[in-house]
């Protein structure tokens, strides 16, 4: 059952300097899971023998060297197919979590040659199969395929190539999967009648991800470069680029990407300079990183020791020949580590920089903040609130509503009526958001519609109906859904339609659902969809 685990490696593409923007959309898919770019390729290191591990809500527990290779096998897998990336792979192994705890599951009530195929026990959760629970009477594949982790794993990511065909729909053959929560993107796969546990092992892949692989070269022998261990203290920060050479052009956190025109999270600080200006090592430590690879293009990560903490710093887009480390280098403050380039995601010659407290395969955060805390910088910073999550709302708290919810008063945008407590969100929102469009009472007959009732209105962002949105539309869009999500309890907000998806306040713990239309709206339409407006619909009563 155990197999023999690959060491991964991506083709290398160099692409040479251009004097002119690109627009370089063709090398990855622009996977923001949970709303970042994906970046580095997926190289399994050895699998321990054990791993302590603590899911969200506080519960600590040991995962073995079989559950472990079971997470290898997935990890391997998935860096193999084009379009998942470290993102994809976290969902699956928050699936997996969820489904098996990571258990080659047989099910001998339904299928009893299923014991005949290595396992690691048995459950009897209907007719589910292996390390996702995937059934054979939903389409999955064959007893003898589903009792395989390879192929059950191949089933999960789906895609162009996956033995499925999209039909179960594997994570790849879901729209926008990208753009999900991690556990939204899950249930998304697995379809379960408890959507929100998913969430819950999403710190539980992090571990395993961090335990088990290796976002980096190899040594040259084959085997993949040793974790950095004894790393000097620095004793100073410094700025990455030389003084003068460089204008600030995005900051860390949510945006439109300026490629896909998705939102997405930017993790990192740009900083537009010429193409070959030399890239400077911001602190004393040692290159974990050296390649070439997907989204980040030419990629270094350093990590360092700085007040007693280990942080990683990464340093993107160079082109190929203009990386001048290898992983395992010691490397000083200040050092020429590579030179600008726009490689990867790009769209000119800059130095895209991260930092992550804890190490290479950390999470990051402002660097702004980061070089501006260590002397090395003066540089502004976004708004406080920001984080690497999916489009976030910047506006403050709405103002509660006064007396009785259901009256009716008339709608400044028709000659009909809604009730107060829609009065009340509409001026809260344009309050905050005063370029919003609305449109409120409507009767349409022999609908079921909240609109004729005065609890419904739609809101778009300087298109027109039936017109998708722009960029810039689209993240205004995104700013007023979340910022009513947010408040929805004190709004009184029941439900939202945007994008294709629907949230509900009753079933916020699913997260953002499909959404599949419903009377006149066909959902592949622009405006059935919903892709031109948001619709809000409030409660009734108190």
């Amino acid at each position: 059952m155990v197999k023999k685990l690959l060491i991964l490696g991506l083709a290398l593409v160099l692409f040479g300097p251009a004097s002119i923007l690109l627009a370089i959309g063709v090398l990855m898919n622009p996977a923001a899971a949970n709303c970042v770019i994906p970046g580095g390729s997926l190289t399994v290191a050895n699998v321990p023998d054990s791993l302590t591990v603590t899911t969200a809500d506080g519960y600590t527990f040991v995962l073995n060297r079989t559950q472990l290779t079971h997470a290898a096998t997935i990890i391997t897998i998935g860096g193999q197919i084009d379009g998942v990336g470290r993102p994809g792979v976290k969902v699956a192994l928050m699936a997996a979590l969820t489904e098996s705890s990571l258990r080659m599951l047989s099910n001998t009530g339904t299928y009893p040659e299923s014991a005949n195929f290595p396992n690691d026990g048995d459950a009897g959760d209907h007719d589910s199969l292996g390390l996702f629970q995937m059934r054979p009477q939903a389409g999955w594949g064959t007893v003898a395929e589903l009792m395989d982790p390879t192929y059950q794993a191949k089933a999960f990511y789906g895609g162009p190539g996956g033995p499925n065909h999209g039909s179960p729909r594997g994570l790849l053959d879901i729209p926008g999967w990208e753009q999900m929560d991690p556990g939204e993107a899950a249930q998304s796969v697995e379809v379960s009648a408890f959507p929100d546990r998913y969430r819950t092992y999403a710190p539980v892949a992090d571990s395993i991800l961090q335990a088990l692989t290796r976002t980096g070269t190899s040594t040259g022998s084959g085997d993949p470069v040793a974790p950095v261990t004894g790393v000097a203290e620095s004793s100073r920060v410094v700025f990455p680029l030389p003084e003068g050479t460089w204008v600030k052009t995005d900051d860390f956190g949510p945006r439109i990407h300026p490629i896909t025109g998705e939102p997405s999270v930017h993790t990192g600080l740009d900083l537009g300079a010429p193409d070959g200006t030399p890239i400077l090592a911001a602190a004393d430590g040692t290159v974990t990183v050296a390649e070439f690879s997907g989204g980040y293009g030419g990629l270094i990560v350093i990590e360092h020791t700085i007040g007693g903490q280990t942080v990683a710093t990464a340093y993107a887009h160079m082109w190929q020949t203009g990386i001048h480390v290898q992983a395992g280098d010691r490397v000083r403050a200040g050092q020429h580590i590579g030179d600008v380039g726009s490689s990867g995601m790009s769209t000119g010659a800059h130095l895209h920089f991260e930092v992550r407290p804890g190490g290479t395969n950390a999470e990051a955060i402002d660097p702004a903040g980061w070089l501006n805390a260590h002397g090395a910088a003066n540089l502004p910073e976004p708004a406080s609130g920001a984080r690497a999550g999916c489009q976030g709302g910047s506006a403050g708290a709405p103002s509660p509503l006064t007396g009785d919810p259901d009256q009716m008063v008339d709608d400044p945008t028709s000659g009909g009526q809604i009730t107060a407590r829609m009065a009340h969100l509409m001026a809260q929102t344009k309050a905050a958001f005063p370029d919003t469009g609305w449109g409120c009472y409507s009767p349409r007959p022999g609908t079921k519609s909240e609109h004729p009732l005065g609890r419904a209105c739609d809101i778009t962002f300087g298109n027109a109906i039936g017109h998708y949105p722009t960029p810039a539309q689209l993240e205004a869009g995104w700013q007023v859904t979340n910022w009513m999500k947010d408040n929805a309890e004190l709004l009184g907000v029941e439900y939202l339609i945007w994008q294709g998806k629907i949230w509900s306040l009753a079933r916020d713990d699913q997260g953002w659902r499909p959404y599949n239309g419903g009377g006149m709206h066909d959902p592949g339409n622009v405006t059935g969809g919903h892709f031109d407006h948001l619709h809000v619909t409030v409660k009734a009563g108190a």
